[in-house]
């Protein structure tokens, strides 16, 4: 019989999609005020080329970048981060009095095995978390990298995207070993 056991710490990063109302500068100051400290970010792509989507809520020339988090945490805490990501994107539209969000943001972590998104939507491959949040694999490493599933966004199928994220895994596996050091 196998016992129930502690999971390892996982890498949260933070996926940001957002509209030419948003200063970066402060969405930074914001987000580490109710995360972390952001330690790596990947470049900037241009959103409208993956999908239209959001373009009825938050307008045309949408960009995508994503953040991640310095400290290693409990993948436990990944509905919690869904809901201040959800209060802070509610606050950004207030501010700029806006109809519609004018910053998406989309909490996710990387482990050795996957990456997993958290969402507000249930799906048939999507589990339920807590208090309204379902986490979905989004990309399963394997071999060589990351490889997407069939449900996988385009975004985080790009090659930009498959490359941070390579790169965070291997943030993720210093993190780790240093913390066994300890």
């Amino acid at each position: 019989m196998s016992l129930p056991q502690p999971p390892q710490p996982v890498k949260y990063f933070l996926g940001l999609i957002y509209n030419g109302l948003v200063s970066l500068w402060d969405l930074e100051r914001a987000l580490q005020s109710k995360f972390d400290f952001i330690d790596r970010k990947s470049p900037v792509l241009e959103f409208d080329g993956f999908t239209d989507y959001y373009q009825k809520e938050m307008g045309h020339n949408l960009y995508r970048t994503w953040w991640s988090l310095h400290r290693l945490q409990s993948p436990d805490r990944l509905a919690e981060f869904k809901l201040l990501a959800n209060e802070l994107e509610d606050e950004y539209s207030r501010e700029a009095e806006s109809q519609g969000r004018i910053v998406n943001i989309d909490p996710g972590y990387i482990n050795e095995s996957r990456l997993v998104l958290a969402f507000c939507k249930d799906f048939s491959h999507r589990i339920h978390l807590d208090k309204g949040i379902f986490a979905e694999t989004t990309l399963v490493y394997k071999g060589d990298g990351f490889k997407p599933l069939e449900w996988t966004y385009p975004d985080y199928q790009s090659p930009e995207a498959l490359k941070y994220f390579e790169t965070l895994k291997q943030d993720y596996r210093s993190q780790l070993l240093t913390e066994v050091i300890r």
